[in-house]
């Protein structure tokens, strides 16, 4: 890793220690919450806002609800830092997977900023403040583009920022680099894995009502930590490849060894009068198949009256390349069961494997975000989801055979959000 929130907490920590040689010193700190209350009605599928937190059907308290906390701390002149820490209902726990920022900046001038260490990706129009329900319309980012981005909206790294006003226009360049580890879990086990090498180069231009992003990143895949896949890659690498040739081309597909994501991205925002319009669309090349190639996108509409804003919208993801159909091993005639069962039984566990990592759901909703006072609103939402066969890659199946077929889900949530 090119850098850890650690050394950015250790900078900081050296900046405040020598206090005495900055005497414009500030710290000022800021919070903000969210309380949600939500109901799944299919408790045979697992709803997570992200893939990053826990899985949960039925009522919950927890899967949408988020504390966070942060400090501003201008250092000394042209210097300043930032530490954020977001508490939410992550499958791993440790403060290093609830830590989002921590990071000093450096401006050497009015249009430049240099910053270093724990830092937000920029990939998306909320990549900002994606936590901050108060700021946004909906109880939570849209799912089908939002709940990969969780694992990738920070890293560890430094970027450098160029901002102009253009004409009537505000415009900023960003280019980064960096690593990141997703800490999330899968098979009841802790599952780490590494993005080496990450650069991101991404593009923001705000006109009057209008906000646009186009953003561009690519990312090696590193080292990771599962049991459950390592087993699995043995297993499919000990087959011989006479019985069934397939093997290692698969074992290849779920190894991150030599694998690669890629990522493009068009956000665009409308807020003018009575009527706030949003729209994302992004589009993955993975060759790993556990993070398969994705398009994602959402539209989403809302009308002011009054104190409230009546919203809805349609989200949407799906694969773009065809499922990896898993050829049959073919065995010599006379080979005992004790060495074909097992094999076959390692192909029907690949068919299944293939099946749930694949992405393919759509979506609509409805709500109201009501502002009851400068720092507190209310939101209720109903969400619809659509999830076709082989394409329930963003949820937990406690049946693999659901895999197999569309699956419906209704999500109702009500939502208190504040600032502080």
């Amino acid at each position: 890793m090119l850098f850890r929130g650690t050394i950015a907490i250790a900078i900081l920590a050296t900046f405040a220690a020598n206090k005495t040689y900055a005497n414009d010193i500030d710290v000022q700190f800021s919070g903000f919450a969210s309380l949600t209350l939500s109901y799944t009605d299919d408790s045979d599928i697992g709803f997570a806002s992200s893939y990053s937190n826990v899985n949960e059907s039925g009522f919950s308290a927890t899967r949408d609800s988020i504390l966070g906390g942060q400090a501003n701390i201008s250092l000394a002149k042209n210097w300043d830092s930032v530490v954020q820490l977001v508490i939410q209902d992550h499958a791993f726990k440790s403060f290093d997977n609830f830590l989002e920022l921590a990071f000093v900046r450096y401006r050497p001038s009015r249009n430049w900023a240099i910053r270093a260490g724990r830092l937000n990706s920029d990939l998306y129009l909320l990549s900002e403040y994606p936590y901050v329900g108060y700021a946004y319309l909906w109880v939570r980012p849209p799912h089908s583009y939002y709940s990969f981005a969780n694992i990738a909206g920070n890293f560890d790294g430094i970027d450098v920022e160029y901002s102009k006003a253009i004409n009537d226009g505000f415009l900023r360049l960003k280019l980064a680099y960096g690593s990141s580890t997703a800490k999330i879990q899968a098979y009841n086990d802790d599952f780490f894995i590494d993005f080496d090498n990450l650069t991101t180069l991404s593009a923001t231009y705000s006109l009057d009502a209008w906000t646009m992003r186009f953003s561009l990143s690519r990312s090696n895949f590193g080292d990771y930590k599962l049991t459950a896949l390592d087993e699995f890659i043995t297993a499919l690498d000990l087959v011989p490849q006479s019985i069934w040739p397939q093997a290692q081309s698969i074992s290849n597909k779920f190894n991150t060894k030599g694998n690669s994501i890629e990522y493009a991205a068009f956000g665009v925002t409308y807020d003018n009068n009575n009527w706030l319009i949003q729209s994302e669309l992004g589009i993955s090349e993975s060759d790993w198949i556990i993070a398969p190639s994705v398009f994602s996108t959402y539209i989403s509409a809302g009308y002011r009256v009054d104190n409230a804003i009546f919203y809805t919208g349609f989200t949407a993801a799906k694969n773009r390349h065809d499922v990896v159909e898993v050829n049959s091993p073919i065995f010599p005639p006379g080979t005992p069961e004790q060495f074909s069962v097992p094999i076959q039984q390692l192909a029907v566990a690949t068919q299944s494997s293939v099946q749930i990592t694949n992405v393919h759901q759509h979506s609509v909703n409805v709500g109201v975000k009501w502002h009851f006072s400068d720092r507190l609103v209310f939101k209720a939402q109903l969400d619809r989801f659509d999830i076709k066969p082989q394409g329930a890659g963003l949820w937990s199946l406690s049946n693999p055979a659901d895999a197999n077929k569309s699956n419906k889900v209704h999500i109702l949530s009500l939502n208190a959000s504040m600032v502080f």
